[in-house]
């Protein structure tokens, strides 16, 4: 019996936590990204405040022996290799859905997508440790094309499974 009150708790406990808020309309959304791109820190996670200080942080993230690794690769096939690693931890820990500090300022600069703008730092990473001349316009050019290919890519893989088509009586009823 003990046990089943018990159990009873947590689960109503649990049911009652709500999880991530998530905006119902454009105009919640907007309140939210407002709100957030003023905010040093989001769920507990500092948000860079531009972009050198991104870079910083990225650095203090890694190694030395890593960073040189890095900084030795060829920047296309290290891009892709690093895209689901640290740039999925830039997607979720700076916000870069929701908004934040980085994010904004990445949009600013007309990096459309949260992909686009984890490349986008990545690639910039790779030039500064290079000692390299970025050319902004391109590196953006370039991340943004990427990612719509790619979503064109997934849209024509897209198969349909099913079409039906339904007739429906004059009167409305089934």
């Amino acid at each position: 019996m003990r046990v089943f009150i018990i159990s009873c708790l947590i689960l109503g406990f649990s049911l009652s936590i709500p999880a991530q808020d998530v905006a119902q309309n454009e105009e919640e959304y907007l309140k939210e990204y407002n709100r957030n791109i003023k905010q040093t820190h989001l769920e507990g996670v500092y948000i860079p405040g531009s972009i050198e200080e991104a870079l910083g942080e990225l650095q203090s993230l890694s190694d030395e022996a890593s960073l040189k690794k890095f900084a030795e690769a060829n920047i296309e096939d290290v891009a892709e290799k690093l895209h689901f690693g640290i740039g999925r931890w830039m997607i979720v820990n700076w916000q870069f859905y929701t908004g934040s500090r980085i994010s904004h300022i990445l949009k600013k600069k007309g990096v459309l997508t949260p992909d686009a703008m984890a490349q986008y730092l990545i690639r910039y990473l790779h030039a500064t440790l290079n000692n390299d001349v970025l050319v902004e316009v391109d590196v953006i050019k370039k991340v943004n094309e990427r990612h719509e290919a790619e979503m064109k890519k997934r849209q024509e893989e897209n198969q349909t499974i099913k079409t039906e088509i339904r007739k429906i009586p004059k009167d409305g009823k089934n």
